[in-house]
């Protein structure tokens, strides 16, 4: 029993010895968990191989970054939507209102609801529709800024009463600020008096 014993004894020492020697101090990066062997430190305990030294509690779950694990690489965010394209329908002031006025008469009416017709055929491709009124340069410009207002406002409400989104429509008004032809000649205030409208399309990716 005795030569039993000090048999018993001498494998355990070589045993120890192996481990011992296999067994190092890792890296000081991460705090190890329940289930890793660490220092009295809390870094992990590694085997000359590098791996890191399991408890008996160890599970899969366990594992981490700093023991194995190989992080999960996120998948690219989804490019942004391309921006709208936008076709310009320009429509002389003198087609829509009376002069002096932003009531929209009858042949405005009809002008306007051909456009409707075109821009509710593309259905929901339409993301964006801008109204912009412009005047010549008669008058003060404060007034001709008010009265671009009031007619691009009057041409987005006769759009929402056909149909037309009204959360995608955004109105502005330059007065007499962005003439496209000379304001000294008759021909050249009649184009200035203009409303346009952008109509933007949602673009594929």
């Amino acid at each position: 029993m005795k030569h039993e014993y000090h048999i018993g004894r001498l494998i355990g020492s070589i045993a120890a010895g192996m481990l011992l020697a296999n067994v190092a101090v890792a890296h000081e990066a991460g705090t190890v968990t329940d289930g890793y062997v660490g220092d009295s430190q809390k870094h992990y305990i590694t085997h000359s191989t590098g791996d890191c030294v399991r408890t008996g509690s160890w599970k899969k779950e366990d594992q981490t970054v700093d023991c194995g694990l190989v992080p999960v690489a996120k998948a690219p965010p989804p490019p942004p939507p391309a921006p709208p394209t936008y076709e310009k329908f320009t429509l002389a002031a003198e087609a829509l209102f009376d002069h002096d006025k932003s009531v929209v008469k009858q042949a405005g009416k009809d002008a306007l609801h051909a456009l409707d017709n075109k821009i509710k055929s593309k259905g929901a491709t339409v993301v964006d529709i801008d109204v912009i009124g412009h005047t010549d340069s008669d008058g003060s410009e404060e007034y001709n800024q008010a009265l671009s207002i009031r007619r691009a406002n009057a041409v987005k409400d006769f759009m929402v009463s056909e149909g037309i989104d009204a959360s995608i429509i955004d109105v502005s008004g330059k007065g007499e600020l962005s003439p496209i032809a000379d304001n000294r000649t008759r021909e050249g205030r009649a184009l200035n008096r203009r409303v346009e409208i952008h109509v933007g399309v949602k673009r594929q990716n």
